[in-house]
């Protein structure tokens, strides 16, 4: 066909020629809750097609528009509305509300969590040392013992010289019996005093051991008194291993809570914000709203077909 007769056939109007477009809209982003397969479906844009004719009795050209809701009552526009360029066709007000309120409650939750604070264990304190033994020492039981055996022995020494005398004095012949009576009242005497001397000995002997014994208890009770600091020290020390073990374990705990608050917090703000509203491009009348079905996640799909008059 040769290109004059065909450009002749179009100015007389016997080829109509129709010329299609598409125009893409973006549409609210699903529930944060839902699984990332339905994320991709809510973030798809709502479809729109366009069919214009280029004949010049100015005929409305047809725009149809696809969008995804929540519920029918997101669907802003009813069947032969008149519609302005901006006006709102389709918005998920509720879900944008219930958004908010959980973003919301979630902030309290995290606010509260973070102005808990706990408190670390107190360390535990040093218990007061145990004061030293004095040093050991008898000297002055030793010295009183030591006075009284050379007491004995010197009253021994005594006693022995005087047994001979009296020997020798009874070997005497003519002697006065008066100077042998008075010898022998010494060695009685001196006998006496041997005898007070071992007392003495015995009772010197008997403080020496009782400081001993002193000494002994004193170093038991010493040993009992560091035993029990140890055991108190050790007691300490183990319950504030555990105290700290709890705090640290309370630390990992807010921390994890914190991190699961915050990161319901960020999707729940990116769903807000990827929450859009779908407006009219055009001035135009609905002529048609087409329910196309429900999607897994429970979202609902419209047709709306606007009829559009060029300016």
């Amino acid at each position: 066909m040769e290109i004059r007769q065909l450009l002749a056939w179009v100015t007389a109007g016997i080829i109509t020629v129709a010329i299609a477009g598409n125009i893409r809209i973006p549409i609210n982003v699903p529930n944060p809750t839902n699984s990332q397969a339905d994320k991709t479906n809510d973030n798809k844009l709502a479809e729109t097609r366009t069919t214009q004719t280029t004949e010049e009795s100015q005929e409305p050209r047809q725009l149809t528009i696809t969008v995804r809701i929540a519920e029918p009552e997101d669907l802003k526009v009813n069947q032969g509305s008149n519609i302005k360029t901006g006006q709102i066709i389709a918005s998920r007000d509720r879900e944008k509300q219930r958004l908010e309120a959980q973003k919301k409650q979630l902030n309290l939750s995290l606010q509260k969590l973070q102005s808990y604070q706990p408190l670390p264990p107190t360390p535990p304190s040093l218990l007061p040392a145990i004061k030293a033994l004095p040093p050991n020492s008898y000297l002055e039981q030793e010295a009183m013992v030591e006075k009284t055996k050379a007491s004995i022995a010197s009253i021994e020494s005594q006693i022995e010289l005087k047994e001979r005398e009296i020997e020798y004095l009874k070997a005497v012949k003519y002697l006065d019996p008066i100077i042998l009576d008075h010898e022998t009242v010494k060695l009685n005497e001196l006998k006496l005093k041997h005898t007070s001397a071992m007392k003495d000995y015995q009772l010197a002997m008997g403080k020496l051991q009782t400081a001993k014994d002193s000494r002994a208890y004193q170093e038991y009770q010493a040993s009992l008194a560091t035993a029990r600091r140890v055991e108190q020290m050790n007691a300490s020390r183990s319950s504030y291993e555990r105290q700290l073990a709890e705090y640290q374990q309370q630390l990992a705990g807010r921390e994890f809570q914190e991190a699961q608050l915050q990161g319901k917090l960020n999707e729940v703000e990116n769903a807000i914000a990827n929450l859009s509203v779908v407006k009219s491009p055009y001035d135009g009348t609905v002529r048609r709203i087409k329910w196309l079905g429900q999607s897994p996640d429970g979202s609902l799909t419209a047709e709306i077909t606007l009829m559009v008059r060029d300016r």
